[in-house]
Parts: structure tokens; C-alpha cells; sequence
């Protein structure tokens, strides 16, 4: 296959390589002075244009290509590599054959998808369904059926209903609104109106999607049948291309259904909301997968602290979101007080659903959609925390970190056999809870992990199976070790940041300054940005290579090697990777003393009884601690210490938008080990 051009060769430095390349040829037929003579004389011409084709090729490169992070990759990839692209195609192998053809290998994969969720064999209990012959209504039905079912029981027994639920009529601002929210760059499916042709019409087509709304869905409690068909695109997960199961199936819908999904879930959010468990973080605005870390470190650190046992169990499920069974789902609407019309819309939204298969322009054959909730969909994320939220009021002795379809129960308790037991405990009852809620457990894919003084590894029984301790574990996409100094973590973002810096400078010299400061600075930072809060207390070491590669980056940038990294810093008019991490972490207990913050993150905190300062609006009590890695290190303790350092006028900002312009330019003043100076053989300064 012949390689492509870099987009930065032109066509006259594609003519003078080729002169090269002759003038290359004639030499090596005849090795005579003059010919040598012209072909060096061509080639220094060509490095000379190369090199004059390339910078005035980076010099015209448009910012956002750079700063956008989607245009980055196919911007700057193509000059990192001289290899030729092409089209991803997929091969798939199914019965020891391989399929090449797109029409076969979208037939291959809409088959998997459609029986993925069947090959799980999931049991069906019938002792715990009513029987429902005499009726007729669909509803009824549905809700009779499962009256029984220990979920409907537990959430009828936690649940206080207020008021009935029921979907609303919407003006013509609202229709519009959400019209206009739609992403141009997202499409839509095959022979549908694109996201962008709506928005440009939005003034004609709002009152027809007004109608549809009013009329056909409140009125005649019917989501139309053609906003319900989807096309699959099959995303490569990882490991083996040729198998099925290495995919992940992503419906594309219509786009006029994103705006109707969008209205039933904000209308079903601000009901449903004050029924989700607090400890729920996934699609949930105000939450994330850093605060459901914090909430399990914390307590881990607490509990260490106190020379206690930390212990816990990663749960994953096999094919979650196309587990959900639809009836339980109606039922469990029902018991949080949705009313018969609100489940009638609710009913027509899932059924009648058909989905096909997309290889590049190719299709398969429809296929309907009888469990589950189309990964992709608006509604999807919200419908999948209704169903999952009773299995936080079955749970007896553990706490959950949970994150979307990663449950994960710990606790913390003086005795090793106790935590053991309290750990098994309620990892039956999540078992059984899996079981009776058509969902599957793998086993395979669960961990331990028990922190704390022991001399020996430990297990537990998990169902059926034994699952031993591990000595670090990868939750939400980051790796804990038993000691929590997260240096396995730490190498793996080094290493990474490393990396890229290092391709970097391939280019770097043929960059502007503006471009050359833009793209370094943001590539640098990006790389510790994910959770940075959760690992925020690693050792002195690992501070020290990233504080090293922060220099190597602004020197790249600013092209000076002779002075400090601190004046670095200061002509950059920027701070440290940990600076910047405990200026998010002043940010977050802003929001906890302005009460803008999830109710999992304020319990971390207690606020002090003691103002000996009245301009102060509040203040946080320091925590008794035991020990510096575990006590000091944690945000409980570290927080408090640092929001005290705070100067005034920044504690008393108004908003938080400007809380966080104050703290922008605020240099903090650390007291941990990673900033004060260490001598060897004298200690820390």
C-alpha cells in the first residue's frame, strides 16, 4: 500500500522530491562529480523547502484545531506517522469463518446484539409473579404482575408519595429550546432530518413538533412508531477486532426523538430526583466519578486512621443496560407514583422498537428490541438509575460507590472475620438482587480488596465463587492499591504524559509561540486532570517527576534552559499540578458552604460551632487524626487546613463564577511534605 502525503507537502515539494529522486538514480548509474554535485544540490533544496512548507503550515493552522479536543487527533496524528490511512474496516469471525463483506459483518454483528442478552440465560423466577389472567389493560397487567416482587415491595416501604406523576403539556419556546440544544456534529439515522436542517427551520417545524407532542404522545399516549428505529453503530471496546463481543452497540436516533426524549427527561428528573439515592453519581447533574471515589477513599482513610480494616468488593454486570426488563420497569415507575396515563407513554416509548446494524454504508436486517435501553438514547442513562435505585434500600451493613453500571460495596469495621462477613452479607443480597431483577453478575470480572494490618491474604465468598484479595484494583479508571499511595496510577499518567511530550517535539520548532503555549500547556495539563482530587496525596517522588515533566513542557514551550522551573512558572503566569489541585478542592468546599454541593461530598465535611472571625461566613472543623499518610493525607483533614489559609475576600465571593476567578491568581500556601523543602540526612525544612 503506498503511504500517504503529510498534509503539510505541497505540490511543488512533492516535483522537487521527485527531481531528487531522479537525480538520486542518475548518480547511483553514474558516479560522476557533477552528478553528485546536483543531486546534493536538490537534496538541500528539499530540506530547505520542507522545512520552510512545514512551518508556514503550522503558522496558518487554526487555533481551534488545536484547542478542540475531538480536531486535535485529526490534525496533529496525520504528522506524527508516515504510514498510509485508510478506512477502519471490520472483519468479523463467526464459525471459524471470516466475514469481509460489510453486508455479512453487519448481519453478523445485529445477530450477536439481538441474542447477547439471551445468551446470558437469565432465569426468570415465576414465584414472585402474580397471576394476572383475568385482566386485559396492559398496565394493569404489568403493574398486577409484579406487586409481589421484593424491589415493588422495598420501594414501596422507603418511598413516600406525595403526589402522582404525569407528563405535561409545553409551549413553543420550550420546543424550540430544546430543538436548539441539538449538536450539529451528532447524526442522526439513515433518510432522517439531520440535527442541523432542524435548527435552521426551528421556526416552522416548532409548531409541528408542538402538535406531535400535545396530540399524539399527551393525548393519544402514543410515541410514534418512527422516532423508535435505530441504527446501530458498533464501537470497538478493545483487545480481538474479529469478535463480536469486543463491540458495543450505540443506537443512532432520529433527531426530532432527542427532542421529545429531552422534554419526558426533564419533566421525569425534576419528579424522580428526590427519590435517587445520594450515593448514585452516574448521569446525574452535580455528580461524577471523582465524588464516588472520594466518598470510598475518605472512609477508607477514616477507618485506617483508626487502625481498622477497610475492605472492599467491585461488582460488574454482564450487558446492564440491555438487561432492563420493560414490565419491571413500568412497575417500579408505578410504585414511585407515576400515574396510569404517564405509564401508558412510558410503555409505547419501549415497545415497538427496531433496530439495524451499520457497517459504513452498508445495513442489516431489522431486528426488534424487546429488553433494555438503547445505549445512545436521551432517556436511557435516566430510565437505568430508576431501575438500579431500589438496590440501594436492600442493603443492610455496606456502603456503595456507585458510578452507572460499576457497584461497588466496602465498609470498614475493627475486626477482620467481621468485615469478611458484613462484606458477604450484603453481597448476597445483591446477588439475589441481580437475580430477581433479570440482570447478570460476572463473577469472573468482581475483585477484593481489604486494606489494613494483616500478615496474610484473605477471600470471600461471593455466590457461588471464592474471589481472593488483590493488592491493587482499576475502579472507575483508577488504580488503588491496598496502601492508597496510588503509585501504580501515577507511573501509568507519567508515562503517558511522557509519551506524548516526547512526540511533541518533533514539531515543536516549527510552532509559533501562541500555538506552541496553547498546545503544550493544555496537552500537558489534560493528561492529570480525571479524578485528580481522588490522588491528589501521592508520594514526594512521583511529585517530583511530574513537577519535571511540567518543566520540560514550559521549557519547550518559552525555548529557555537557564532558568529556575519557579521563574518558569511565573513567566507562564501558571502554578503546579498539585497547586491546581488544591484550588479544585478550595472550589468544591465553596460549594459546600454555599450548599451547591451533593449531599455524598457535604458529609465528608463538618462545619465548626467556633467564629472567632465575624467576617468569615463559615469555617470547617479540623477532624482528630493518628497518623500522616493516612490522617494529614485525606481530604477530611487537608481541606479544612487549606480553606483556613484562605484570604477573606475570596471565601466571601458571591457566586461561584467569581470564586473561581479570585482563586485563579491565589498561590496557595501548603503545609504537606510535597511542598516543603527535604535535605537528606536532615529532613524536612
Amino acid at each position: 500500500m503506498r503511504a500517504n502525503h503529510a498534509p503539510y507537502v505541497t505540490k511543488k515539494m512533492r516535483k522537487a522530491i521527485m527531481r531528487r529522486t531522479q537525480l538520486q538514480n542518475k548518480y547511483f548509474k553514474n558516479k560522476t562529480f557533477e552528478n553528485l554535485r546536483n543531486y546534493k544540490k536538490q537534496k538541500n533544496f528539499c530540506s530547505k523547502l520542507y522545512k520552510k512548507e512545514k512551518r508556514q503550515y503550522y503558522n496558518n493552522l487554526d487555533l481551534r484545531k488545536v484547542t478542540d479536543n475531538k480536531l486535535f487527533w485529526k490534525t496533529i496524528k496525520p504528522l506524527m506517522s508516515d504510514k498510509g490511512t485508510s478506512a477502519n474496516k471490520i472483519c468479523i469471525v463467526e464459525n471459524d469463518k471470516l466475514l469481509v463483506k460489510e453486508e455479512d459483518v453487519a448481519n453478523s454483528l445485529n445477530n450477536y446484539f439481538d441474542k447477547a442478552v439471551n445468551n446470558l440465560e437469565i432465569n426468570e423466577n415465576r414465584l414472585l409473579l402474580s397471576d394476572v389472567s383475568c385482566l386485559t389493560d396492559p398496565i394493569d397487567i404489568t403493574v398486577h404482575k409484579f406487586r409481589n416482587h421484593p424491589s415493588i415491595i422495598s420501594i414501596q416501604q422507603s418511598v413516600e408519595i406525595v403526589h402522582t406523576f404525569d407528563f405535561c403539556e409545553v409551549s413553543l419556546d420550550e420546543i424550540a429550546t430544546e430543538v436548539n440544544k441539538l449538536n450539529n456534529k451528532k447524526l442522526g439515522t439513515f433518510n432522517n432530518i439531520p440535527a442541523k436542517h432542524l435548527k435552521e427551520s426551528s421556526e416552522i417545524c416548532k409548531e409541528y413538533l408542538l402538535k406531535i407532542w400535545n396530540d399524539e404522545i399527551l393525548e393519544n399516549q402514543s410515541f410514534p412508531d418512527e422516532l423508535k428505529l435505530a441504527d446501530i453503530t458498533p464501537i470497538f471496546k478493545k483487545e480481538d477486532a474479529t469478535l463480536p463481543k469486543n463491540y458495543r452497540p450505540v443506537s443512532v436516533l432520529p433527531s426530532v426523538s432527542k427532542v421529545f426524549e429531552r422534554i419526558m427527561q426533564k419533566q421525569l428528573l425534576q419528579y424522580i430526583e428526590t427519590f435517587l439515592s445520594p450515593y448514585m453519581c452516574g448521569y446525574r447533574k452535580g455528580f461524577s466519578a471523582q465524588m464516588a471515589l472520594i466518598s470510598l477513599l475518605e472512609k477508607w482513610k477514616t477507618a485506617l486512621d483508626e487502625k481498622k480494616y477497610a475492605g472492599a468488593v467491585l461488582m460488574d454486570l454482564s450487558k446492564a443496560f440491555d438487561t432492563i426488563n420493560h414490565e419491571l420497569m413500568i412497575a417500579k415507575l408505578y410504585a414511585y407514583g407515576f400515574s396510569k396515563k404517564s405509564l401508558t407513554i412510558m410503555l409505547s416509548y419501549f415497545t415497538n422498537r427496531w433496530q439495524r446494524t451499520k457497517v459504513n454504508t452498508t445495513f442489516s436486517d431489522w431486528s426488534e428490541l424487546k429488553k433494555g435501553v438503547p445505549q445512545g438514547s436521551v432517556l436511557g442513562p435516566v430510565l437505568f438509575n430508576v431501575f438500579l435505585n431500589d438496590l440501594f434500600y436492600i442493603l443492610d451493613v455496606t456502603k456503595v460507590c456507585n458510578y452507572a453500571d460499576d457497584t461497588t460495596l466496602h465498609v470498614c469495621d475493627d475486626s477482620l472475620k467481621q468485615l469478611i462477613s458484613r462484606l458477604e452479607h450484603d453481597c448476597y443480597l445483591a446477588i439475589n438482587w441481580f437475580e430477581n431483577n433479570y440482570m447478570k453478575l460476572n463473577t469472573d470480572k468482581c475483585h477484593l480488596m481489604i486494606s489494613g494490618h494483616k500478615y496474610e491474604n484473605t477471600f470471600a465468598n461471593i455466590g457461588d465463587d471464592i474471589i481472593w484479595e488483590e493488592n491493587k484494583v482499576e475502579l472507575l479508571g483508577i488504580t488503588i492499591d491496598r496502601q492508597m499511595n496510588f503509585e501504580s496510577h501515577m507511573a501509568k499518567l507519567i508515562a503517558k504524559a511522557n509519551n506524548k511530550l516526547s512526540v511533541l517535539t518533533r514539531m515543536i520548532n516549527f510552532l509559533d509561540f501562541p500555538k506552541r503555549r496553547i498546545l503544550l500547556k493544555s496537552f500537558f495539563e489534560s493528561q492529570f486532570n480525571y479524578c485528580s482530587l481522588a490522588w491528589m496525596f501521592h508520594g514526594r517522588g512521583t511529585n517530583n517527576k511530574i513537577n519535571h515533566l511540567h518543566e520540560r513542557a514550559l521549557r519547550m514551550v518559552y525555548n529557555e534552559y537557564e532558568i529556575s522551573f519557579e521563574e518558569l512558572l511565573l513567566r507562564d503566569n501558571s502554578f503546579t499540578v498539585h497547586e491546581n489541585n488544591i484550588k479544585k478542592l478550595m472550589v468544591e468546599l465553596y460549594k459546600v458552604v454555599n450548599g451547591l454541593s451533593s449531599q455524598i461530598f457535604c458529609e465528608l465535611f463538618t462545619k465548626s460551632n467556633i467564629n472567632n472571625n465575624l467576617r468569615v461566613t463559615s469555617e470547617f472543623a479540623l477532624p482528630t487524626i493518628r497518623t500522616e499518610h493516612y490522617g494529614r493525607n485525606s481530604l477530611t483533614y487537608f481541606g479544612p487546613l487549606i480553606w483556613r489559609s484562605l484570604p477573606i475576600e475570596i471565601k466571601n465571593s458571591e457566586t461561584l463564577t467569581k470564586f473561581q476567578t479570585l482563586i485563579k491568581c491565589w498561590k496557595p500556601v501548603c503545609p504537606c511534605k510535597l511542598c516543603k523543602t527535604y535535605i537528606p540526612e536532615l529532613g524536612f525544612l
